[in-house]
This record gives structure tokens, C-alpha cells and sequence, in this order.
């Protein structure tokens, strides 16, 4: 009886419900990537420096946070 329920779902195909195929894909990832370059513009200085300020101040506390966090273990493992 169990093998019989095993072979009727043996012989049973499993259909995978069809997506997109990967032509179609492509094409909307390259839709969308047109949409962001069309809509995208060269920023201003004072705005380039501005998002270049705020990088350099994450990336400096960043690295603060690591040294302090490296100094504490330094300090407890000697």
C-alpha cells in the first residue's frame, strides 16, 4: 500500500509554476537601468562636497569606533 502511494507520487510530474523567462528579465533590468540614467543628473560641487564630507565623517568614526573597541581588548588581554 505505502509503495504504491510512493510510486503514484513518482509518476505524478510536478509542474513549476512558469516565471518570466530570463529574456524577458533582462530586457526589464535594462528598461530599468535606462529609467535611472535618464532620470540621474552630474551633481553640483557643493553638493559633491558636501556627500564627500558626510563619507569621510562615517568612515573616520567608523575607524575611531574600531580603535577604541581594539585599545579596550588590548588593555583587558595584557
Amino acid at each position: 500500500m505505502e509503495e504504491a502511494n510512493i510510486q503514484q507520487k513518482v509518476e505524478q510530474k510536478i509542474e513549476k509554476p512558469k516565471g518570466p523567462s530570463n529574456f524577458s528579465r533582462l530586457k526589464n533590468k535594462i528598461e530599468n537601468f535606462k529609467r535611472v540614467v535618464s532620470v540621474s543628473r552630474k551633481p553640483s560641487k557643493e553638493e559633491f562636497f558636501s556627500s564627500a564630507k558626510v563619507t569621510a565623517t562615517g568612515i573616520v568614526m567608523i575607524g575611531a569606533i574600531g580603535f577604541v573597541i581594539f585599545l579596550i581588548y588590548f588593555l583587558v588581554t595584557k
